[in-house]
């Protein structure tokens, strides 16, 4: 019999949610990350490439046919509980997700997060 595993109390932890979203392969979701890190001071995100099938658009192919994939972007960011769903609605503004094809998003709970800041000697990338 194995006995649960305990916490590291040294570890802080705090309730946090991710928000995912699928965007179009255009650069909204660089725009979207440097509106977070630069304007909310988020640093808990990530964005990566993919194929999409129909996630953006009605899957328009001929019978017995696959629709053809196409690029997209995948952008998970992870945010405090009490400030998800403000920054659920910033981020559909400002990846402009209202506009035909513009992405998709959702958002769910996680066990746990540790906080995370960037050091302070570290340069950013230019655009």
């Amino acid at each position: 019999m194995t006995r649960p595993q305990i916490p590291d109390p040294s570890i802080p932890r705090e309730d946090c949610k991710m928000i995912s979203c699928v965007l179009p392969n255009d650069g909204s979701e660089k725009k979207l990350l440097q509106a977070l890190l630069h304007e909310k001071q988020i640093t808990r995100t990530r964005s990566i490439s993919c194929l999409g099938l129909t996630v953006l658009s009605d899957a328009q192919t001929k019978y017995g046919k696959l629709p053809e994939p196409s690029m997209v972007r995948k952008v998970d960011v992870i945010v405090p509980a009490t400030e998800a769903d403000e920054l659920f609605d910033y981020i559909y503004r400002k990846a402009n997700m209202g506009r035909a094809g513009g992405g998709t998003i959702w958002q769910g709970p996680l066990t746990a997060a540790s906080p995370h800041t960037l050091p302070g000697d570290v340069p950013f990338e230019e655009d």
